[in-house]
């Protein structure tokens, strides 16, 4: 779906107004989720044990997956301070934010198509997200088709939920080496999000 380049720059301001609301200095837990979301946030995550035909993973990215230098028509985002890179499209501009309590989100933009994600990273000393968490950072308590998939060796889980700022979106969360990683894209942009976060590496 093509936004074009005024629905692109809300979108960008959007998503950054809604990031930069939902985590406050790592916020406030929401009391407000239902006991039946809560569980499922907990089976997602893997915070309990759930059946193994609920929980094969779906690898999108391994070690060895991400070539050592960028496909023609990509370049490579590398942070070091919070330890992984991807490659995205060359058209894309990228722009850092950071947030208070250690946290940053990274915005990659592409006016000219009206499309965009975002990328929000912070310090993070559980295992595993808990539903305690999900509902700090996900207010809308909503985790709809959880998939458990694999982001270069860890575990993740992409989901569609909804926020106020965007609307529907498409998420993938995972927690490796004492961060959580949050990557969000509107629904619509879902495949074309998966081509940069199949190049995923931790570094």
């Amino acid at each position: 779906m093509i936004l074009g380049a005024a629905g692109l720059l809300l979108l960008a301001a959007l998503m950054l107004w809604y990031v930069l609301l939902r985590h406050p200095s790592a916020g406030t837990p929401i009391e407000t989720q239902s006991a039946a979301a809560e569980d499922v946030v907990a089976d997602a995550f893997g915070v309990r044990q759930v059946s193994p035909a609920s929980t094969t993973p779906v690898s999108i990215a391994a070690p060895d997956a991400a070539p050592d230098t960028p496909p023609s028509g990509m370049k490579e985002y590398r942070n070091t301070n919070f330890h992984f890179s991807l490659f995205y499209a060359d058209d894309l501009t990228v722009s850092g934010h950071p947030v208070a309590g250690g946290a940053l989100v990274v915005l990659f933009q592409d006016q000219a198509a009206g499309r965009g994600f975002q990328i929000f990273v912070t310090p993070y000393a559980q295992p595993k997200i808990t539903p305690e968490r999900f509902a700090m950072d996900e207010p809308s308590g909503v985790l709809n088709d959880p998939v458990n998939i694999v982001i270069d060796g860890a575990p993740a889980t992409e989901f569609f939920s909804t926020n106020e700022a965007m609307g529907a979106s498409r998420e993938i969360w995972f927690v490796y080496g004492g961060f959580l990683y949050e990557v969000t894209t509107p629904q619509q942009l879902d495949s074309w999000l998966s081509q940069f976060t199949g190049t995923w590496r931790f570094i």
